[in-house]
């Protein structure tokens, strides 16, 4: 029998736009618990955002992501469940997804086509960036530009299935552009991983729609 999880959250936003803020803050706390069924878990997740502006080109921001998952009664940790990481809107530098567990073949970087990425119950994030306007638009803020530098990581509990890659934090810099479109925002990104393992994945342009960071 499948539980139905009970969810519970908050946010607060003080930004001073959803889609291309420059200043105030925005933070969110999500608890699901599923006391029942055949998955019995609890996770919870915080994010935390703050916008500076250092003057009315010039925006300084972060932000900062915390999550935690556990089964309940001795049952394990349901995989759909899982964080995972890297990627536009987590460490940017590497591919989508592929931070946290991974199968157990994975012994060298010769092994990294064949590997299935499992994410993880604990995740990491921290992000900064300075945003600047797109030289020749003034102060558009449908076109910037952005500086950043990502720490983060996805954890994971090892087993016979599971993997878990090094705990180590992993690092990544580089610059991007910023649209706000018709369809959302998009955002192009060219970076750099500065802190990496041998059985990372690694991507050096990458491409989102859709978030602020």
């Amino acid at each position: 029998a499948t539980g139905i999880p009970l969810i519970i959250g908050w946010s607060q936003d003080s930004r001073d736009s959803f889609l291309e803020p420059t200043e105030g803050q925005y933070q969110r706390v999500n608890t699901e618990i599923s006391p029942s069924g055949d998955t019995k878990y609890v996770k919870a997740d915080y994010q935390f955002q703050r916008y500076w502006p250092l003057t009315k080109r010039y925006t300084l921001a972060i932000n900062s992501e915390f999550g935690y998952g556990q089964g309940l009664a001795g049952r394990s940790y349901p995989l759909h469940k899982n964080y995972f990481g890297g990627g536009l809107g987590s460490v940017r530098g590497f591919e989508q997804g592929t931070l946290g567990g991974l199968s157990p073949s994975v012994a060298s970087p010769d092994d990294l086509a064949q590997d299935i990425r499992v994410g993880g119950n604990r995740s990491l994030l921290l992000n900064s960036e300075l945003i600047a306007p797109f030289p020749g638009v003034g102060n558009d803020r449908t076109l910037r530009m952005f500086a950043f530098v990502d720490v983060g990581n996805v954890y994971c509990t090892a087993s016979a299935t599971v993997n878990c890659a090094s705990n180590a934090l992993r690092a990544s810099s580089g610059f991007g552009i910023s649209w706000l479109s018709p369809v959302g925002p998009l955002r192009l990104a060219y970076t750099t991983p500065i802190k990496k393992e041998v059985t990372d994945r690694t991507q050096k342009i990458q491409f989102q729609i859709g978030t602020a960071f």
